[in-house]
């Protein structure tokens, strides 16, 4: 079978789930050779993806239309088609909800809703892109629908009422790299981004959703020798983070690091004392079980989908009270709940890999 892959979640600047989870799949899809994949890409100004796999069984389809122009067309007068885009294809596979047109089987991935249940976490110009793509259409549209986790399905089928058997769940994963990580890489990075001795972890997009505030608030009450470190690019309202870290009493103990490479992040995760995600809303939450793989405690909300992801490898929180967040942080000051959360995070975290998922993936298509 020939399927059209829309690569375009490959054109950010700063990779996040959204592309990691593309990018991943496809490698795997394309080892195993059991489908070929024209992969379509589309950019007035960049380029072609580099890292994408290569082979036998992958072609490559680059189109240079301003990305307006192209989405508008694909909106309204729902040409051009993706399997002419692509010299042809069985099946259009969307990796995440996007502006698409095309006349043959679709299948669509959905990371989460958290623009129908929480709105006020995005911006006016997020909540018109959302509006824009009709996500209720393209979803009905789909002749099979991937969602990130049970959490997503479910959301899925309580907020438009699509029948169980139509939704499959495809999760992310994390790869070998993020097991095991050598003494010296972890001070190689230790050295790059300037790091503290002993710090607790926040790795994530600065935006509201993820309750950094929250963690900062929860911070603030500790009363050990421990630093915090926050790393992640700025999002929308990532000024209020920032003031409130200015605000704290422990200010001097935060540290900002920004976007953290690919590569570096495994050793990042290894030198965290503790990593903390006290996200509002996540469809999947791959930051956790990244650190989980490293072996890194994890203190994460029981809300959306984190619960299911940690099961009973990591401390779960109400993010909603700093209080709840500065108790479980400080209990990982004992040490035997520290050594079973290592072994139980690297545990859970195997069960996670990118070629169950693709094969998952391979039989839904």
């Amino acid at each position: 079978m020939r399927i059209a892959v829309d690569i375009r979640p490959l054109l950010e600047k700063n990779r996040a789930g959204v592309s990691l989870y593309t990018l991943n799949l496809l490698q795997e899809l394309a080892k195993n050779g059991a489908h070929e994949y024209a992969l379509f890409c589309n950019s007035s100004r960049g380029n072609f993806p580099v890292d994408v796999p290569r082979g036998s069984t992958v072609s490559n389809h680059f189109s240079r239309y301003p990305n307006r122009l192209l989405n508008a067309s694909f909106a309204f007068l729902h040409w051009p088609r993706l399997e002419t885009l692509t010299a042809g294809a069985d099946l259009v596979y969307l990796p995440n909800l996007n502006f698409v047109a095309t006349g043959r089987p679709l299948v669509t991935t959905v990371h989460d809703l958290s623009f129908i249940r929480y709105p006020e976490y995005f911006s006016a110009k997020q909540r018109l892109w959302h509006r824009a793509i009709n996500a209720e259409r393209m979803i009905r549209r789909s002749s099979a629908v991937v969602a990130v986790s049970e959490h997503t399905k479910d959301d899925i089928m309580e907020l438009y009422d699509l029948p169980a058997e139509r939704i499959h769940v495809v999760s992310p994963a994390v790869g070998p790299e993020y097991f095991c990580r050598p003494p010296h890489e972890q001070t190689a990075v230790r050295e790059k981004y300037n790091l503290p001795t002993k710090f607790i972890l926040f790795l994530g997009m600065l935006e509201p959703r993820k309750n950094v505030t929250g963690l900062i608030e929860a911070f603030n009450q500790l009363d050990d020798d421990t630093d915090l470190v926050i790393a992640g690019s700025p999002g929308w309202k990532f000024r209020q983070i920032f003031a409130a870290a200015d605000r704290s009493p422990k200010r001097k103990r935060i540290k900002f690091i920004g976007y953290v490479d690919e590569t570096d992040k495994p050793a990042l995760y290894s030198s965290a004392w503790a990593f903390a995600y006290p996200s509002h809303y996540e469809g999947f939450g791959m930051p956790v079980l990244e650190a989980m793989a490293c072996g890194t405690p994890v203190v994460a909300s029981h809300t959306s989908s984190l619960g299911e992801v940690v099961a009973d490898a990591g401390l779960l929180v109400n993010p909603g009270k700093p209080d709840e967040i500065a108790f479980a942080l400080h209990s990982l000051q004992d040490q035997r709940l520290r050594d079973r959360l290592h072994q139980s995070g690297i545990w859970r975290a195997q069960q996670f890999t990118w070629q169950k998922s693709a094969r998952t993936l391979e039989n839904i298509f």
